[in-house]
């Protein structure tokens, strides 16, 4: 048990550093944590991505999305495409603005600054440790789903009994 504690906090200590380092990459970009997040999830996609998946991904309510994209737009970090079998849907993808901004040599540089800690494992190792990292995301994904789930019946569980 005493190591399930120690995993979860030296988990918690990464996660929380992580958090620092893409939260300056944002700032020196001119965005915040929240579009540099969006920004990751579209390029992922590789231009598949829609508001409404940006919206779930990131827990966000519609108009907090579009507010968001509108913003991200006008400073030519995504690109807003017409979806080819929805009429009235949008595509998204990583714009021009990414590339001058610097993310992605910033993205490479950290890529570059964990190089001296992945070559300090066996591709053998390296395989047990990504799927570690690929069940906690999982996991985690799936966690965040129930719970926000679970807390959006109580809020209307509440709601109504107020009414």
């Amino acid at each position: 048990m005493d190591s399930d504690i120690e995993l979860d906090d030296l988990l918690r200590d990464l996660t929380g550093e992580i958090t620092h380092l893409y939260r300056w990459l944002a700032e020196s970009a001119g965005i915040n944590h929240t579009d540099l997040m969006c920004l990751f999830y579209v390029r992922t996609a590789d231009g598949t991505a829609t508001p409404k998946a940006v919206s779930q991904h990131l827990g966000m309510t519609s108009g907090a999305t579009a507010i968001m994209l509108n913003r991200l737009d006008k400073a030519g970090f995504i690109i807003r495409s017409p979806h080819p079998t929805d009429r009235r849907g949008v595509l998204l993808s990583i714009g021009p603005e990414v590339q001058r901004s610097g993310l992605l040599a910033l993205r490479e540089r950290f890529i570059g600054m964990n190089q001296v800690v992945f070559s300090a494992f066996s591709e053998d190792e390296l395989t047990i440790v990504r799927r570690f990292m690929r069940g906690l995301l999982l996991n985690s994904r799936d966690s965040l789903r129930v719970l926000r789930t679970e807390n959006r019946a109580a809020s209307a569980e509440k709601a109504a009994k107020v009414s």
